[in-house]
């Protein structure tokens, strides 16, 4: 049975252990890896998880339990409809992440910042609500937004040897529009990783994939205007196997960290091996050792095309002034290949991809300015308007079956190793 710490899983759910590799390397999280951002944290023990007593709630109801990490638990909920008020603001389905109010300091903070970010990209937040548990323990409860394609991480791990190279592309491009509005509001997540990436459901003539990245996972996240003394030990929370050298050897944290750990996603999503994975298990030490004073950088495998190579390069440049920028990367060759865009849309609608080329044609001939970016935040936004088209569909089919009883299912797992992750 694996062991597992508050910053290492919150935001995701999964059905074994997200922090093992890929492939071939047999490991197991520690303390060291991955710290929690309690001001009572001891770094040198590791933290069990506990499972809190199912919320009760006149606005929501509880119907399956989804896992448990240290103080926190999280479950799956529908809103109740049969009744009138703030209930009616809350989507059908929403996931209930419950702490005791003494130790929901992950939970504050990460509401705190979804409530200031809205982005198709990045998971929502509807508010908190406090309960009140048997022992009369007051239980602080966030209420977000339900991905049931569940993380990243389970997805590279179902496809052995990596993603399809048209998926990473749109995950990859999904992650850095998520950061755009990150960075935007002078904020670093601090703790990027593709456990920290859901998946959202969209139908596929609007991805092929079948899904839509959602940067979830902000506990640790922070204001850039809070960072002023280099030896916070607030810097060093996260996850070491995703930290940049400069941040894990001399605790500086700025944007550039959460592009080094995206470069990190984007090479398992190419790999489907966990990055420096060769090495083993380590301990903090040894992951200081490794990523701020060795001089190396994960390894980017040979059979990966030069424009993903040279994408990840610009990713993991160990000089931070020197590392690409969000805005850079999101109009990189890599992303923005109009050759691998076409055989993606011959396999998903030659029709509309023979519109689309037509289009193409006359915007060359008439010699107007090509901006990639545009592009792709464009593609981005017309992905999320087809699927909330498709949400709001759904919405009215089911308001039109009327009410209906629900099953709450009471059983818990029978053994840790088979809780979902959060």
């Amino acid at each position: 049975m694996s062991k597992t710490t508050s910053s290492d899983r919150l935001g995701q759910w999964e059905d074994d252990d997200s922090n093992r590799p890929h492939k071939k390397v047999k490991y197991s999280p520690t303390i060291s890896e991955t710290n929690v951002i309690e001001d009572d944290a001891d770094s040198s023990t590791k933290r069990n998880r506990s499972i809190i007593k199912a919320p009760e709630s006149d606005s929501w109801v509880v119907t399956r339990y989804l896992g448990s990490d240290s103080y926190i638990s999280a479950y799956l909920a529908v809103r109740k409809t049969d009744g009138d008020g703030d209930e009616d603001k809350l989507p059908n389905e929403m996931v209930i992440k419950s702490s005791v109010l003494s130790q929901s300091a992950y939970l504050m903070n990460e509401e705190k910042f979804l409530n200031c970010l809205k982005s198709p990209f990045i998971v929502s937040c509807y508010g908190h609500e406090m309960t009140d548990e048997e022992n009369d323990k007051k239980l602080f409860n966030t209420i977000n937004e339900y991905c049931p394609g569940q993380s990243l991480a389970k997805h590279v791990r179902s496809n052995e040897g990596g993603l399809p190279v048209d998926d990473v592309k749109r995950f990859a491009s999904d992650i850095l529009f998520g950061l755009k509005c990150i960075h935007g509001e002078e904020i670093i997540h601090h703790d990027i990783k593709p456990e920290n990436v859901l998946l959202k459901p969209a139908n596929k003539r609007i991805r092929a994939s079948g899904f839509i990245a959602k940067i979830s996972g902000f506990g640790n996240a922070m204001e850039k205007g809070w960072i002023e003394d280099g030896e916070n030990w607030y810097h060093r929370s996260g996850t070491a196997r995703f930290m940049s050298p400069e941040l894990i050897g001399e605790k500086v944290l700025d944007y550039g960290a959460d592009v080094w750990a995206f470069g990190c996603t984007v090479l398992e999503m190419l790999s489907g091996e966990q990055v420096w994975g060769e090495y083993g298990e380590l301990d903090w030490d040894d992951w200081v050792t490794l990523v701020s004073k060795s001089g190396l950088a994960p390894s980017i495998p040979d059979y990966l095309s030069e424009k993903a190579k040279d994408f990840l390069k610009k990713c993991l440049e160990r000089d931070p002034a020197k590392r690409w920028s969000v805005d850079s990367l999101i109009k990189h060759e890599f992303l923005t290949d109009g050759d691998d865009e076409e055989e993606e849309y011959e396999e998903e609608d030659g029709e509309a991809y023979e519109e689309e080329e037509d289009e193409e044609e006359e915007e060359d001939e008439d010699d107007e300015l090509y901006d990639p970016e545009v592009v792709a935040y464009e593609a981005n936004l017309e992905v999320e308007a087809a699927f909330e088209e498709e949400e709001e569909e759904e919405e009215e089919e089911e308001e039109e079956e009327g009410e209906e009883a629900i099953e709450i299912d009471e059983e818990y797992p029978k053994e840790e190793d088979s809780d979902e992750d959060l």
